[in-house]
């Protein structure tokens, strides 16, 4: 059994941002500079959980901590909490409540206020709580009280007065305490209260008027495992997935499903519970808020929690706000909006004759808002709630009537809630109104409810390899819908009984799909090579490449020739026949270099075959000559793989596509196969396919050297990933955001994603999302001037042996290897390696690594000719592959040893132009190396402007992008289609633009720009 408390023994879980907010307060009234502070949320949204972290950070830093909680039954008792706040305190230590300030302290400052209670001064005795009747009946006089009491208390040190469940406290104490908290600036004094932001805070809240709030915010899914992880170490991860996706973030909401989790449950082998243990706080709190509302509005909430729940038995992870509503039939759970089984369409209930006056009383105590077209619940869990207190007849009643107004799939899944037994009929019409396997079209509905319908259907027939055969396609269109949770559980059980073995290839072809994104790379490897040998050649070809992803995701490429052999077998085959037996799989191969030449690399245009099947045996081929270390080998069959992209409209093929183009240095050739790739899989709801296409989409960018775009399309594709429970894609976007930040010598933002990679539990130390963070830590080293540590750091990234490690890390890091080990003293150390970045910078011709190259060759030139022939030409090749902040740094270096070798003008001309770069980009570290080496150049450098001055009107590289399609009358949508973002965060670089051009609207924003 589980109980709520259990968490809190742990990592306070998805609250760093809070809980440094609430600290920040705490230092800065360590510095006489206090002030309040107001958290609010929902119930069971972790409010005392994070006040108690903060206690415990304020008692660490030595100050004083003062807790008090509201408590209902006190509401009726002036000063009641007050009373509870302060007694631990002796009545020496409190100042009078009468003439709470002397005539002194009422024009002196703060600084002349802490002068005048130094611990050496008499201090009276009157307790202003204990003496209550003392106390005028001035609401403002018992505040400033409550003031003059706190300052006493910090005269020896910052005090810390924590209010949790501020919405309870009596109306006298939380007056004076409020007071009391819009006058704590210039104090050593912070305040910091929680809220509940219900009907039941609404006073207050008014009370609390003016002073700052922080609202705090659910869970994301990745958050929410963990938590669970904390909480309950043996539960499977896939049902802990499930739970946080029907616990919508809460922390409460997760601890008390768990707490409903038999055995079988927590191992996965059942199904897990839609609702948690009646015994539970924020169930209770539910139900007797549902039991508080009119009997005709609980009517109402049934259908709508009927309807709600029915779709969404396994609600689907949260995703864009801006999905298209057109996803939900049924208004059930929302795949791709974040409302996992909490909303209806508002329609629905008004045809089922619903009145909207019956309505009233459930939004008034906010446990359901509307909107043009949909009825909210609050939660997820409170629909879930609603559904399990109606009693079997008005939920038999609420289906049966909901059934005659819905379309076909809503209306079967409701006719199959209240089936007794097995239908075959039922069960037919179930899979048809889904799409059964096999059809030509896509799913009839969205991927989530397809999956609901096809899961219900299996449980109806009596056809065991029916059955099999629609839960194996539930999980795939789960997969498809982002839910890689449940969609595992079904597999699970999808083979209860004898069936082909073709269903069971095609369990393994999916399960392994699902480990590889998820971050299982071993097991992934290992499930796909299965696969492989007992699916027709087709498929096989498909579980084969993603057997070599799984292998280099897991940096062991030198196998990767095994992949390469048994797709090379596979060429000539009739795509529909079974292929020959292959050997099974065994200990690990010897390397590349060990091993006979293979047919990998041979043409791959073979009748029968499509052009996805062709794109794979082309890109097969391509990435067996690069992992074998012979890049001019892999340029045309990868170069094949971009042609043939054109005509594929497979979102998976055209990422491979995006790769090739990376590996091969065609970065425009990535990018736009990336974003094409992106809006496919987002126009057929494939939520699996968009979180890679978004990370091949941010590689790219990076490679083009638009560092803003490449950093915004990673933010946007971790956030899909940890969505869709895509572990092993998140981890590589924050890599990527890790090394961008390393780049600009950003070290906070570097560590910052750097820590969220690495908080995975159980995450492959070999995997390259750990490399580009080594990566990342050593471009921060180098920026900071720690050339060694860098330079150790790198080393152990490049690893020496053949076909080991991540190319797509340790070739572009080798520039910054060069750089470290010069610096360092060592440069003959990094000459093998740059003939191993020559080679690859040759093979692909792009201005920007042989740029980088003509740096490398320059910083290790034996003659000051030789030197400036090779940054000449780095220069040179700079400026043709519009490469500018590469460049800036190539001018820096330029300059540093220009100046070094007493050539003072030549190196101030870099220097400048360097410097101007590197403050467009707010890169500030390289900014202050390039003013320092100016200076020393014996250039005037301006100053830095004023703290807090106003930010200029110039506008990011994104902000300009978007600025521009505004002004060509481009929609938001459209806008984020273009970008490879969401609509939210066109909507957040908008509102940054308006504010930096000064203008109010798209038309004032259009006149600017022109």
């Amino acid at each position: 059994m589980v109980v709520a408390s259990t968490v809190q023994k742990h990592h306070l879980r998805g609250r760093d941002d809070d809980l440094a907010a609430a600290t920040a307060l705490l230092d800065r009234a360590a510095d006489a500079e206090g002030g309040a502070l107001i958290l609010t949320g929902p119930p069971g949204i972790g409010r005392t959980a994070l006040l108690r972290a903060v206690a415990a950070h304020a008692r660490a830093a030595a100050t004083t901590v003062l807790t008090v909680t509201g408590y209902q039954a006190e509401l009726p008792f002036p000063f009641a909490a007050l009373h509870r706040l302060l007694s631990a305190y002796p009545a020496s230590d409190i100042r009078p409540a009468a003439d709470p300030l002397t005539a002194h302290e009422r024009t002196a400052g703060p600084a002349a206020r802490r002068r005048s209670t130094r611990s050496d001064q008499p201090v009276r005795h009157d307790h202003p709580i204990r003496y209550g009747h003392r106390l005028r009946s001035d609401r403002l006089a018992a505040g400033l009280a409550v003031l003059a009491t706190l300052r006493d208390l910090a005269a020896t040190g910052p005090v810390a007065v924590l209010v949790d469940d501020a919405h309870a406290l009596d109306r006298p104490s939380l007056d004076a305490l409020a007071v009391a908290a819009r006058r704590a600036g210039g104090e050593r004094i912070a305040l910091l209260f929680t809220l509940r932001d219900t009907p039941a805070g609404t006073a207050a809240a008014d009370t609390l008027a003016g002073l700052p709030h922080r609202r705090l915010a659910p869970l994301d899914p990745r958050e929410s495992r963990y938590l669970l992880a904390d909480a309950v170490p043996e539960l499977a991860g896939d049902v802990a997935g499930v739970l946080a996706a029907r616990a919508g973030g809460n922390p409460r909401a997760l601890t008390e499903l768990a707490s409903a989790l038999t055995g079988e449950q927590r191992r996965g082998e059942t199904p897990p519970p839609t609702t948690p243990l009646r015994t539970g706080d924020l169930s209770r709190e539910y139900r007797a808020a549902l039991r508080a509302l009119p009997p005709a509005t609980r009517r109402a909430l049934i259908l709508a929690a009927t309807s709600a729940t029915t779709t969404a038995a396994f609600p689907a992870a949260p995703g864009p706000a801006s999905a298209p509503a057109a996803d939900t039939p049924d208004g059930g759970g929302t795949p791709g909006t974040g409302t996992a089984g909490d909303a209806c369409p508002t329609a629905l209930l008004l045809a089922a004759g619903v009145h909207p006056d019956e309505l009233a009383p459930a939004e008034h105590a906010e446990l359901i808002h509307t909107d043009d077209t949909r009825v909210h619940f609050v939660a997820p869990l409170f629909a879930a709630v609603v559904y399990a207190e109606a009693t079997l007849a008005e939920r038999h009643a609420a289906h049966r009537r909901l059934a005659t107004l819905t379309p076909a799939l809503p209306a079967a899944l409701h006719r199959a809630a209240v089936a007794t037994g097995p239908d075959d009929t039922l069960a037919e019409a179930l899979a048809a109104a889904g799409t059964p396997p096999g059809a030509a079209a896509g799913p009839a509905a969205a991927p989530g409810h397809a999956a609901t319908a096809l899961q219900r259907a299996a449980q109806l027939t009596t056809s065991p390899i029916r059955a099999a055969e629609w839960t194996l396609h539930a999980a795939r269109l789960a997969w498809r819908a982002g839910e890689p949770y449940r969609a595992r559980l079904l597999l699970r059980t999808v083979f209860a009984t004898a069936v082909p073995a073709s269903l069971h290839a095609e369990r393994d072809l999916l399960l392994g799909e699902i480990e590889l994104r998820t971050g299982a790379h071993a097991d992934a490897r290992q499930t796909l090579l299965t696969a492989a040998t007992r699916l027709p050649p087709a498929r096989a070809l498909r579980a084969l490449v993603l057997a070599g992803e799984a292998l280099a995701a897991a940096g062991r490429h030198h196998q990767y020739t095994e992949i390469a052999d048994r797709v090379a077998a596979l060429h000539h085959q009739p795509p529909d026949q079974p292929p020959p037996p292959s050997r099974p799989t065994g200990p690990e191969p010897p390397a590349p270099h060990e091993r006979p030449a293979t047919g990998v690399g041979r043409a791959a245009g073979s009748p029968g075959h499509g052009p996805v099947e062709a794109l794979l045996f082309e890109y097969v081929a391509g990435m067996a000559a690069g992992y074998a270390g012979e890049p001019a080998r892999a340029g045309a069959p990868l170069a094949r793989v971009i042609a043939l992209a054109a005509a594929c409209d497979e979102p998976a093929a055209l990422v491979r596509a995006a790769w090739a183009g990376i590996v091969t240095g065609r970065d425009e050739d990535a990018h736009r196969p990336a974003g094409r790739a992106a809006r496919l899989a987002r126009g057929a709801a494939d939520r699996a396919t968009e979180p890679v296409a978004a990370e091949r989409a941010a590689t790219a960018a990076l490679a083009l050297g638009d560092l803003d775009l490449a950093a915004t399309t990673a933010a946007e594709g971790r956030r899909l990933a940890v969505a869709t429970g895509q572990d092993a894609v998140a981890d590589t976007c924050c890599g990527l955001l890790a090394v961008i930040a390393g780049m600009l010598g950003d070290a906070d933002g570097c560590r910052r994603w750097v820590r969220r990679c690495r908080a995975r539990a159980g995450a492959d130390i070999d995997s390259q999302a750990r490399a580009m963070c080594v990566w990342a830590a050593a471009l921060i080293d180098v920026a900071e001037g720690r050339h060694a540590d860098a330079a150790g750091r790198l080393w152990a990234v490049m690893r020496t042996e053949v076909g080991r490690g991540h190319l797509g890390v340790q070739v572009p890091a080798i520039p910054t290897l060069v750089e470290a080990s010069v610096r360092c003293g060592e440069p003959g150390a990094a000459r093998p390696v740059l003939a191993a970045y020559d080679l690859w910078a040759a093979s692909t011709a792009n201005p920007t690594w042989l740029a980088l190259s003509a740096r490398c060759h320059g910083l290790l030139a034996a003659s000051d000719d030789e030197a400036d022939s090779h940054f000449r030409e780095a220069l040179r090749l700079h400026l043709a592959g519009d490469s500018a902040f590469p460049g800036a740094r190539t001018e820096l270096l330029y300059g540093e040893e220009l100046r070094r070798h007493r050539r003072p003008a030549a190196a101030r001309e870099h220097l400048r132009s360097a410097l101007a770069t590197f403050e467009q980009y707010g890169a500030a570290p390289w900014a202050r190396r390039a003013a320092a080496e100016l200076r020393a150049a014996g250039d005037h450098v301006d100053p830095p402007g004023p703290a807090g001055a106003e930010p200029g009107p110039e506008l990011t590289a994104q902000q300009a992008r978007i600025a521009h399609l505004v002004a060509g009358g481009a929609t938001n949508r459209e806008i984020a289609a273009a970008l490879f973002v969401s609509p939210r965060t066109v909507e957040h670089h908008l509102r940054n633009i308006f504010v930096r051009l000064g203008v109010r609207s798209r038309t004032e924003l259009a006149r600017a720009l022109t």
